[in-house]
Formats: C-alpha cells, sequence, structure tokens
C-alpha cells in the first residue's frame, strides 16, 4: 500500500511540472542566451561566427565530394584511393562538428542544409559519374587547396578569438596533410604531370 501511495504521489507532483505539448513545442526553452553568458564581444563573436560558418558550408561540401568519390572512382589505384577518400570523408566529418559546436558557444544556429552548402559553398560543381583514378587526386588537390587558402584567411581574421582561431588552425592543419598525400598521388609525385 505504501509504494502505491508513493506512485500515486509521485503521479500527481509530475502533473504539476511544466513540461512541453510534444517533443516539438520549443516555446518553453529561451531562444538565444543573454549577452551575459556569451564569450567575446559581439562584433568579435559576429565576425568568429562569419568565419565558421563559411567554413562549416565549404566543409560539407567537401565531405560530400570526398565521399561522392569514394564510391565512383575506377582505375588501378582504385583500391588505395577508395580507402583514403573513405578516411577523408570520415575526418572532414570531425571538423564539420567542431566548426558547427563552436559557432552554438557562441551563441548562434550553424547551418549545413543542403541547398544552403550548394549556394555559399563558393567551390566548383563536382562531376557526375564515375571519376578516372588518375583524375582524383588533382580534382581534389585544386579543391582542398581553395579550401586551405580559405580557411588561412579566416584564422587571420579571427586573430582577436583565440579560441576560434586555434580551431580554425588545427582543422587546417589536417587539411594540408590530406592535400599533400592528394598531391603526392599525382603523376610526376610533386603534383606535376
Amino acid at each position: 500500500m505504501t509504494a502505491l501511495r508513493t506512485a500515486v504521489a509521485l503521479l500527481a507532483l509530475l502533473a504539476t511540472v511544466a513540461m512541453p505539448v510534444s517533443s516539438q513545442d520549443l516555446s518553453v526553452y529561451r531562444t538565444a542566451p543573454s549577452a551575459a553568458q556569451l564569450p567575446l564581444t559581439p562584433a568579435l563573436r559576429a565576425t568568429s561566427n562569419e568565419a565558421l560558418q563559411a567554413s562549416i558550408y565549404e566543409f560539407v561540401e567537401l565531405k560530400h565530394a570526398t565521399h561522392q568519390a569514394h564510391w565512383n572512382v575506377v582505375g588501378q589505384n582504385f583500391y588505395s584511393l577508395h580507402e583514403l577518400l573513405g578516411d577523408i570523408y570520415a575526418q572532414i566529418d570531425g571538423y564539420i562538428d567542431l566548426a558547427a559546436e563552436r559557432k552554438r558557444a557562441l551563441g548562434v544556429a550553424a547551418d549545413a542544409r543542403p541547398g544552403a552548402v550548394a549556394q555559399n559553398a563558393g567551390l566548383p560543381e563536382f562531376p557526375a559519374g564515375l571519376l578516372n583514378d588518375y583524375d582524383v587526386p588533382r580534382i581534389f588537390s585544386e579543391r582542398f587547396y581553395t579550401v586551405t587558402q580559405r580557411v588561412q584567411q579566416r584564422i587571420q581574421d579571427t586573430s582577436d578569438d583565440m579560441v576560434t582561431q586555434d580551431l580554425l588552425i588545427g582543422i587546417n592543419h589536417d587539411l594540408e596533410k590530406q592535400l599533400w598525400m592528394l598531391r603526392a598521388l599525382q603523376r610526376g609525385g610533386d603534383g606535376t604531370r
């Protein structure tokens, strides 16, 4: 009988707690943290958020392009490129997550919607269909070089936000390593044909 009374009392208590009507009812949550709870000044946050968002668009595009090539590379070097591209797109996933979580820490939403990525990544359209193994390192070297140069500029732009700058430095280190590996696979070994 005591267990029954305890259960009834617990249910009565739970009924008094304000709960969202459904898991989709977000009205009970604050939409934005107060400025006192956010790091940096509004101007520095804006600069960092712009740098992070631009990077997210590029990283998502790189991930999708890398995955596309992973599936569709053909030729004598299929296996080694298939494995390398698999490793690369798994790593890029981590960069996307790091940049998005930093944006959230700075108080704004991250955007990786497919349409927004296609519109804002600023990279050439990726070729459709099967990809010859001898073309893949060149295609990706060009893409990775473009992104590393852009991230390098963002590193400079975020010099007053050491956390964001450090995050971008770490990511760019990895991207440049991947670029080196892709260049090494090109004919001539040094990126020349």
